[in-house]
Formats: structure tokens, sequence, C-alpha cells
């Protein structure tokens, strides 16, 4: 019997008991059960399943045991749980705004592939917290709340072309984006109660941010606009960790976690001053302009984000990873490209390199091709 994982509870669940909404508009054909919105299970199975009422095809699908609207896809493609954590002030939601709709758009022309939004929740979440404030009136996105964690969700369509036919073929996947609230990793209780997703990520993206270094932050005080200190870097990384070796029965700690970890500082245009003039971070990346995701880049920018991590903050963070995880890679973005001013607007929008950690972690899953 086909199982399903919901992508909000994380609960392994029978095909067979996914419930369903109808969404009968037809005036002259009405449906108590469409007026209702209420999930039920229809009497008659079927691979296509009608409205025992109406006898419309349904097709909104809702888990059964938390309510949450299930992806069209789900049971048929393949799920990956994309975990975006950092502490507050990182930069989380901006992150998000900016790389949906890069991957809405020069993302997919280049990748040939199309994002498609499951389910009105996603829709109208993103469009209302990250991509009008941002796209529309130039001002930072707003924080995520703290609490209940509400998933993005779409579905990745790619165009390949098939091996021995004629044509090209589609090929989905669906991706699940949780950026989760800074207070919710202020502490380890509140890790394990909001972020139960850490261990059942495809991939892990950890925000950080270089001006809560104290090596950065005296090289530049009186220079730029410092935010206030907040979490320790080392510490989320360790919380993280901890979640996923508890949540996954991990308890011999000599086995490193198999969930690729993206180790991204953001808001890289803020220690422009600190990079070598010709730093690779200060260029936008290869993989969007070649359509496949760069090695020689990849591994030009990591090794530096590596070398700037030792001068900042000693090996304390990379002896962490690299003990902790099989996979893992530094990463120098800024979702914004310049500070914004004190009333949150930007003053020169440009982001660079914010869709490096996710087509790594693609790159790791054989999703995307690297060369």
């Amino acid at each position: 019997m086909a199982k399903y994982l919901c992508p909000r509870c994380f609960e392994e669940q029978n095909m067979d008991d996914v419930e369903y909404i109808c969404s009968n508009t037809n005036r002259e054909k009405s449906c108590s059960r469409a007026a209702s919105k209420l999930p039920f299970k229809p009497e008659t199975k079927s691979k296509n399943p009608r409205c025992d009422e109406c006898g419309q095809p349904l097709v909104t699908k809702i888990c059964p045991m938390c309510g949450f609207e299930l992806p069209m896809g789900i049971g048929t493609t393949s799920n990956y749980p994309i975990a975006i954590i950092g502490a507050k002030e990182s930069g989380k939601s901006n992150y998000v705004a900016v790389l949906i709709n890069q991957l809405r758009n020069e993302i997919g022309k280049s990748f040939d592939c199309s994002l498609m939004a499951c389910g009105d929740n996603t829709i109208n979440r993103y469009k209302r917290e990250f991509y009008d404030p941002l796209y529309r009136h130039r001002m930072c996105a707003g924080a995520t709340d703290s609490g209940e964690v509400e998933p993005l969700i779409y579905s990745l369509l790619f165009k390949r072309p098939a091996k021995w036919l004629r044509k090209a073929v589609n090929d989905a996947v669906s991706l699940t984006f949780f950026d989760t609230a800074g207070e919710n990793l202020n502490s380890l209780a509140s890790m394990q109660t909001h972020n139960r997703y850490l261990c059942h990520a495809s991939g892990i993206i950890l925000l950080l941010d270089p001006l809560q270094l104290p090596a950065v932050r005296n090289e530049l005080e009186g220079k730029i606009t410092l935010p206030q200190e907040n979490t320790e870097v080392t510490a989320i990384l360790s919380r993280a960790i901890e979640i996923i070796r508890t949540g996954t029965g991990m308890t011999d700690v000599t086995k490193k976690i198999d969930i690729p970890i993206a180790i991204s500082f953001t808001k890289i245009d803020a220690v422009d001053s600190m990079l070598d003039p010709a730093s690779c971070l200060k260029n936008d990346s290869a993989h969007i302009r070649n359509g496949y995701f760069d090695t020689k880049d990849f591994n030009d920018s990591n090794e530096e984000m590596q070398s700037l991590v030792e001068k900042w903050l000693g090996p304390e963070l990379y002896q962490m990873v690299s003990l902790q995880f099989n996979h893992f890679a530094f990463f120098g973005l800024s979702a914004l490209g310049s500070n914004p001013d004190v009333d949150k607007k930007i003053p020169k929008f440009r982001p660079f390199r914010v869709a490096d950690p996710f087509l790594w972690i693609l790159s790791q899953k054989g999703i995307v091709k690297s060369k």
C-alpha cells in the first residue's frame, strides 16, 4: 500500500487515508460538501476520486492528522524538505523571498524548470509576507513569527531529454521550505518544539550573520550600523545537531549526519571592505549563467569562505561541521546587496549568490547536474 509523509506534521500514513475537500463551483449543481469546505474521505475508492454528492473530481488533498493541504503530487513525486534556519535578524525572510523569486525567473530559465506553488496557503503567504514587501515596496521582508511553522510548498518541474525518445520528458520534485523564526532557536527546548522537520530535512541552509562575529564587529565598529548582538553561531549549530541526533536516534556520536548542510553567511556586502579586491564573493556565481552547478566556481567560493571563517572565528565552526556532517560547504551571499536604512528601505537592491546553497543541495541529491 502506497504511503506518504506529511510535509507539516511528518506522520507517515497510507494514501488510502488521505482526505479531500470538494471544490465544486458549479452554481447549477451545488454541493454541501463544497460549501462546508470540510475534509472527507470518499466512500468509493478510486485512483481518480470524485465527490460522493456532486460527482466532481477531487484534487485538494488534506492530511487527516493535522489538516494541512497536501501537495498535488504527494505519493507520486519525491519530496525534498529544505530547512532554512538562523538566528533572529540573520536575513531568513529576505533570503526566502529572493530564492523563490529566482526559482520562478532566472533559475527557471537557465535550468529549464518551472516552480509551481502548491495550494492557496503557499501562494498567499509568499506574496503577502515575502514578495510584496521586498519586490513591490523595496522594504525588508518582515521577521517570521515565532510559534507554529507553516511551510511553503512547491513543485519544481524539469524538462529533460529522454534517452531513447526524440522528445523531452517532464520530471517533477516537491520542495518544502521551512523558515523558522529566530526566537525558536534561542534554546534547545524551543527547537525541539518547533523544528521537528530538521530530522526529516533533505538539506539544511544555516544562515549566519557575519556582523554577529566579534572579530568582524571590532573591525567595522563606527564604520557601519551594527545589529544588536544575538545568539552565537556555534550555539545554533550545536542545538540543530542535537535535535537531529535525538530525533533520528543517532546516539553514536562517531557516526556523521548524512543531511547536506550549507553554512551560509548572509549580508556579505556589509563586509566588502574586509574582502580581497579580487574576491569571487563580490560577484554573481556562474551556476545560473551556465545552467548547471559549476564546481569550479563552487570550489573557489567555498575555499575563500572557509578561509574567512578561520580568520574571523578560528577553527571551532569548521571542526564542528566537519566532524558532525558527511556533506557540508561554506557560502557567502547577500539577499539585498546593500544595508537597509533606518526605515528598512533598501537603497540599492542587488542580490547575489543567493541560490548557491540551494543549488548545491540539489546537486548533492542529483536533481541538477554539476560539472
